[in-house]
């Protein structure tokens, strides 16, 4: 690769990492459903999760305030929006899935045995 190149799509992954944003969700002890997120302006793109969750998914719910009732977030076959996950992990989401969601709160598909922190990974929408 050229050395044009090789600084160009270096400067393409900065420029990308700079408009990373991050919000933390907590999942109480012995709760199921994170806090929420505001993400207007923004969409998510991913998530960290601590080395000691306990759930094995991941779903979705979302609202369009905060203040509102959050309901399940399903693909568009209908069926919930989930993702399998392990603990100590960056679980990657496509934008464009997400990208209806203005507030959102994390549902772990087991009961968390201590309070955890997540950390959500959003992009600015330009």
């Amino acid at each position: 690769m050229s050395t044009e190149l090789t600084s160009y799509v270096a400067n393409q992954k900065s420029a990308v990492r700079e408009k990373l944003d991050y919000i933390t969700v907590t999942i109480a002890s012995s709760g199921t459903t994170s806090t929420a997120a505001d993400l207007t302006g923004k969409s998510l793109v991913g998530f960290y999760l601590p080395a000691t969750f306990t759930g094995t998914t991941i779903t979705f719910t979302g609202a369009p305030s905060s203040s509102g009732t959050f309901v399940a977030f399903h693909d568009g076959a209908g069926a919930a929006y989930s993702k399998t996950v392990v603990q100590n992990t960056l679980v990657p989401l496509n934008p464009a899935d997400t990208a209806s969601l203005q507030h959102v709160k994390l549902v772990s598909g087991s009961t968390e045995g201590a309070e955890r922190t997540i950390t959500l990974v959003t992009k600015a929408i330009s």
